[in-house]
């Protein structure tokens, strides 16, 4: 499951950072984080990793980063069909499928 914002919100808030603002929170995780020294990051990941809500409500809020582009459908790369859900191979096994049965299709 991926971690919340709600988890990155409280780590933030420990490094003196308002969590109702997003923006200085992911400029925060951004900029400041790197420079943090190692074991310090390594305990921050490790704690984004292991976040459980417990309970508590982990409603999202709908925020987009700025600097991202949002991607539209029409530039979304197509999707390629399963290889064993192509017609060719669900033609294949049902065949086989036949051949097993004793050549009798329903």
């Amino acid at each position: 499951m991926p971690t919340t914002t709600k988890a990155f919100l409280i780590i933030a808030a420990r490094h003196g950072i308002d969590p109702s603002d997003l923006e200085a929170v992911q400029q925060w995780f951004c900029e400041d984080l790197p420079n943090l020294p190692i074991e310090q990051v390594e305990e921050i990941l490790e704690e984004l990793l292991v976040y459980e809500p417990n309970g508590e409500d982990v409603s999202e809020a709908r925020y987009y980063p700025k600097g991202v582009p949002l991607p539209s459908l029409e530039e979304s790369p197509v999707a390629s069909t399963p290889l064993f859900a192509a017609t060719p191979w669900k033609e294949l096994f049902r065949a086989l499928f036949i051949k097993l049965r004793g050549g009798k299709e329903r």
